[in-house]
């Protein structure tokens, strides 16, 4: 039990400090860590994830906004927006009546395909006019994605709004996590309109969402001695590890 109390702080730890440097990637480890540590099934972690994932970034986005007032745009947040907030509700909705399996199927392509965009070379940023016919299909994607398999969907925001809108960087990065807060919100409102089966385990929530806190200060208070390209390297061989081994542990259950 201690073994697995102490794996669950880690995880959260790593999780709020990748969210906090990055703005994206973290919350993708947060389904596994209760799938491993925790007694949870699938649809429980998932809705347990959404929770924890919209607390953490919460905090990444009220400590980045105090420290660097002026990166968050609000304008391509009202735009993400739009498609998002349905999209997260839409993916809420679908995932609870899908069959057991398929959102960890899903979970796991997506850690793959994270991992191998974190490996790859950065494209070049386009010009700063934002493509709407792109944007907001990219909301509704995001969207709907957090609220099938309960990941922040920061790895496919960031570059959409750094790429497709042409936002610096850092302002990508605060403005993510303040969609991930609205996403998260929008699928538990979604899952606990339309379901009553979640039994809600308090203590993992509280020390995991804690945790997460605690590692987003810890990283952001640091951030400026932080390799992000290191750390974004780094955290994608964790992504390769983790989705092989969901993958092994799936295959030998079957």
């Amino acid at each position: 039990m201690n073994i697995m109390l102490g794996m669950i702080i880690v995880s959260a730890l790593l999780i709020g400090a990748t969210l906090g440097v990055l703005g994206a990637g973290g919350a993708i480890l947060t389904m596994p860590a209760l799938l491993f540590f925790t007694p949870m099934d699938e649809k429980t972690a998932v809705a347990h994830s959404l929770v924890i994932v919209g607390v953490i970034a919460l905090a990444g986005w009220g400590v980045n906004s105090v420290r660097h007032p002026g990166h968050f745009s609000w304008r391509l947040f009202g735009i993400f927006a739009l498609t998002s907030l349905p999209g997260a509700a839409v993916g809420a909705i679908a995932g609870a009546s899908l069959p057991n399996g398929v959102q960890l199927t899903l979970l796991v392509t997506i850690m793959f395909f994270s991992a191998y965009k974190m490996l790859g070379k950065k494209s070049h940023q386009n010009s700063g006019e934002s493509r709407l016919l792109v944007l907001l299909p990219a909301g509704f994607g995001t969207g709907a994605i957090t609220g099938l398999v309960g990941v922040g969907g920061g790895f496919l925001m960031v570059p959409a709004l750094h790429l497709l809108a042409g936002l610096p960087l850092k302002n990508a990065t605060v403005t993510s996590l303040g969609l991930i807060v609205l996403n998260t919100a929008a699928a538990i409102l979604a899952l606990s309109v339309n379901q009553n089966w979640i039994a809600w385990d308090l203590p993992v929530l509280m020390i995991m969402a804690a945790g997460g806190v605690a590692g987003t200060f810890a990283a952001v208070l640091v951030s400026h001695k932080i390799s992000a390209p290191r750390l974004q390297k780094g955290f994608a061989m964790c992504l390769i590890v983790v989705a092989t081994v969901l993958v092994g542990t799936r295959l030998l259950a079957a």
